[in-house]
């Protein structure tokens, strides 16, 4: 229930803006100059800016700009250039954000924050691999740590087509699935305060949650003793020489194709 926002609330959503609206200039800026003159240490700036922008939406309780500038900065990890299309999408990006906090996104669209996102540009590190491949309009949530795994997973999907949205935390990726709904989380088993199995087990159990596919990434199979508390409903994606059959299994599982 919506309710009327006290003083501090407002002075923080009134400084949130006067920030937020400094760091969208300068990142319009950044981009221009990056599409003349694309190098590491500028693309490295603007991304902190985006980051930056995402933290400060986040302290503020801007959540679609916390998630738009969560998805622009996973797009700019996967790109090397500032060539089209890259310079076009960043600009869409940068629109949204732009309509995000002048609240004409939310006054015009009506969309939720799950259809809002699959609109948004995609693209992987391996597009050049896999060509003219056609992308599904199919989005996978992976929750790992670390970068070397999420590279794996992302190559694996990226071949069958599907769009793909990282988290590093529990706590941020449990947000992010509420929040867009993808079509399938995929979660390492070891993450960080929370396990695997501890988000397997809140997705099973949550009315918001159960209709949102999960799987455990995970050294062990199935009888393991590690695994007990893993709930039958979740997919189990095995590392190394099973991964890919494991992932197309659980695909077939849950009827994503």
């Amino acid at each position: 229930m919506a309710h009327d926002k006290s003083d501090l609330e407002l002075q923080v959503e009134s400084e949130f803006l006067e920030e937020a609206r400094d760091i969208m200039n300068n990142l319009e800026i950044q981009r221009e100059n990056l599409r003349s003159n694309f190098n590491d240490d500028d693309m490295a700036k603007f991304r902190r800016n985006v980051q930056i922008l995402g933290a400060h939406a986040h302290t503020a309780d801007s959540s679609t700009v916390s998630l738009l500038s969560h998805r622009l900065d996973d797009y700019l990890d996967r790109i090397k250039s500032m060539d089209e299309p890259h310079c076009d999408d960043v600009r869409m990006f940068l629109d949204k954000l732009e309509a995000a906090l002048d609240g004409t996104l939310a006054s015009e669209t009506k969309k939720t924050s799950a259809e809002l996102v699959r609109e948004l540009p995609t693209v992987t590190k391996f597009d050049h691999e896999f060509g003219d491949l056609e992308k599904k309009n199919i989005e996978i949530l992976v929750i790992v740590p670390d970068k070397p795994t999420g590279h794996i997973v992302e190559r694996e999907m990226a071949e069958c087509g599907y769009r793909v949205s990282f988290a590093k935390s529990s706590f941020k990726g449990f947000e992010l699935a509420m929040r867009t709904r993808p079509d399938m989380v995929l979660a390492a088993g070891v993450i960080d305060e929370l396990s695997g199995i501890d988000l397997a087990n809140a997705f099973a159990s949550m009315p918001a949650a159960k209709g949102i596919p999960f799987a455990l990434l995970t050294s062990n199979d199935w009888g393991d003793p590690s695994l007990r508390d893993l709930p039958h409903s979740s997919g189990l994606v095995r590392k190394g020489k099973s991964f890919g059959d494991d992932i197309a299994d659980c695909l077939r599982r849950f009827g994503i194709t």
